[in-house]
């Protein structure tokens, strides 16, 4: 099942939402908490990726910079697509 509906994107969301696409199709999933500064990137089969402290708060501004961005992508579109290169570790 697509993540999105199909329709006109600009190249730069569609590269994102593609990356989300990719993401949730490996079954990978991203929990953020700003209020505890803490992100959680996991994958059914492979050993949980933690964040916390400031490389989680630079997780989650850039997030919240791309969501800015592009109003037009949800927040956990962002976090999918930014967390693509953490998965890169399970290889």
């Amino acid at each position: 099942m697509k993540l999105y509906p199909d329709r006109k994107r600009t190249r730069a969301t569609r590269f994102l939402w593609g990356a989300a696409q990719r993401m949730r199709d490996a079954g990978i999933t991203v929990d953020t908490d700003s209020a505890y500064s803490t992100v959680s990137i996991d994958c059914p089969g492979e050993e949980s990726i933690y964040l916390q402290g400031d490389d989680a708060d630079a997780f989650i501004a850039e997030c919240e910079k791309l969501w800015n961005r592009y109003p037009s992508l949800p927040m956990d579109v962002c976090e999918l697509a930014l967390a693509e290169p953490y998965t890169d570790l399970w290889s």
